[in-house]
């Protein structure tokens, strides 16, 4: 192909005659760079075609090889190691905090056994009366240690008692005296917490009835000794002889009785009919202040609300609604509806002071301290009041009226080192130095100061004249 290309191109460059031209008219250029490229191609397929060969061939000899070698003995399979099925586990429920029985408190002054339980919040609890004993289980309450018991002697009669923990709940047991035995309880609040009282009266001998009158021991005739505790039987043997002969001549001989009249007769558990069971829940109030205690402050406000829709004119409801409102940070709901409250009790300090601190949530210490100087209590009989009105005096410059009540109140606790604390913060700012230097040292001698205050006191004591 190239000579005829270098063939033609001898004619262009001589510029040969016609006739020479077109004794080669039938020849024509050919593209060489397209002959090269097909050129190329054709080395590359043939190529592809001895690498393909080559490899049909290995694979051949690889096969050929496999069947001339003896046959290996298979190896033994190894164990396929089945992992258990692992069963899902639903995740635990998050643990809800038991009532804490704190103490328990025995009291007796000779007339009369009192049993206080001291627990840190409201509880439900069951009692069982049955004739000779009276049983007291406190649902889901916690009570850690051992159990406590003692035993009373009066008049020849024991009273025993013992309290201990059992299964997630604690049980009371009272018993002494038979018939006679009377047990009043009353479950009320203190705060935050709760207290039950078990109240077991000492009747006088003229009251008793003849036939426990010469009983030396508490518990009822028709009971057992086998069927109560040891530690309700011990240490009274003697009077377990005296009772041996009482209990013989009482025993009835069997009589005949005809099989068929036994049939028909039903069976009744023994003590069966003297057994009475009563439960006590605690009341809404109660209730709402649990909840508020824990944190709920949402449960607690629709407990209230519904308790104030039906007692509006009970203050402690009231109060405790404010608490909640204030507590929730519901600052609107609590100044939409508490104004209208201490407007029926404009002499109600605490409302009053509940009021002033909802404002005060709202940044507005003016209107706050206008809500606290109407209808004040006497400082004497509260404090707290007071002491928050001087606080409020000094955050809007009243540096005279806050020094002035603070005077006040250290008069009647000097030891109280937040509000020496106070006066001296006051007195400073009164241009008088000397007087600020001592309240200061004086605030570090005194109480309820945290640790950022009392470096500032030692501070300012320090540079108005030393802490000596």
């Amino acid at each position: 192909m190239s000579l005829v290309n270098d063939m033609l191109r001898d004619l262009e460059a001589r510029r040969a005659a016609p006739a020479e031209r077109e004794q080669l008219g039938s020849l024509y250029a050919v593209d060489e760079a397209a002959a090269k490229r097909r050129e190329g191609y054709e080395r590359l397929r043939r190529g592809l075609v001895i690498v393909a060969a080559i490899g049909v061939l290995a694979i051949a000899l690889f096969l050929l090889s496999g069947r001339l070698q003896p046959a290996a003995q298979p190896m033994a399979a190894a164990p396929v190691v089945v992992s258990p099925p692992v069963e899902e586990v639903a995740p635990m429920p998050e643990p809800v905090a038991l009532t804490q029985l704190l103490e328990v408190l025995p009291q007796n002054d000779g007339r009369r056994f009192v049993l206080q339980l001291l627990l840190d919040r409201s509880v439900s609890y069951q009692r069982i009366d049955t004739n000779g004993s009276v049983s007291f289980r406190l649902s889901d309450v916690q009570f850690k240690g051992e159990a406590r018991t003692g035993r009373i002697e009066k008049e020849g009669q024991t009273l025993s008692w013992r309290v201990e923990a059992q299964d997630g709940d604690v049980n009371v047991l009272i018993i002494g005296f038979g018939d006679q035995l009377n047990v009043a309880d009353r479950l009320e609040s203190i705060g935050d917490r709760s207290q039950l009282w078990l109240d077991v009266s000492f009747g006088s001998a003229a009251d008793a009835d003849p036939q426990t009158e010469s009983m030396p021991v508490a518990e009822s005739p028709d009971m057992d000794e086998a069927q109560l505790p040891d530690w309700v039987t011990r240490d009274v043997e003697p009077a377990e002889t005296l009772n041996e002969p009482a209990r013989a001549k009482t025993t009835l001989e069997p009589k005949a009785v005809p099989r068929a009249a036994v049939a028909a007769e039903p069976v009744v558990p023994a003590g069966a009919g003297n057994i009475t069971i009563g439960a006590h829940q605690p009341d809404a109030l109660a209730q709402a202040r649990d909840s508020l205690s824990r944190g709920d402050h949402l449960s607690a406000i629709r407990q209230l609300q519904a308790l104030h829709q039906a007692q509006p004119d009970s203050v402690e409801i009231s109060r405790w609604l404010a608490r909640a409102y204030l507590g929730a940070g519901d600052t609107a709901a609590l100044l939409k509806w508490l104004p209208a409250q201490l407007q029926a009790r404009p002499f109600d300090a605490e409302l009053r002071e509940l009021l002033a601190r909802g404002q005060l949530q709202l940044g507005d210490q003016g209107a706050a301290i206008a809500t606290l100087q109407q209808n004040a209590p006497p400082l004497q009989r509260n404090t707290a009041y007071h002491a928050l009105l001087a606080a409020l005096y000094q955050q809007v410059g009243e540096w005279s009226a806050s020094a002035a009540t603070y005077r006040q109140l250290t008069a009647i606790q000097p030891g109280q080192g937040a509000w020496q604390l106070g006066l001296a913060i006051a007195l400073e700012q009164l241009d008088q130095p000397a007087q600020a230097g001592r309240h200061y040292r004086q605030a570090l001698q005194g109480q309820g100061l945290d640790e950022s205050a009392r470096q500032f006191a030692t501070e300012r004591a320090g540079s108005l004249g030393g802490t000596q």
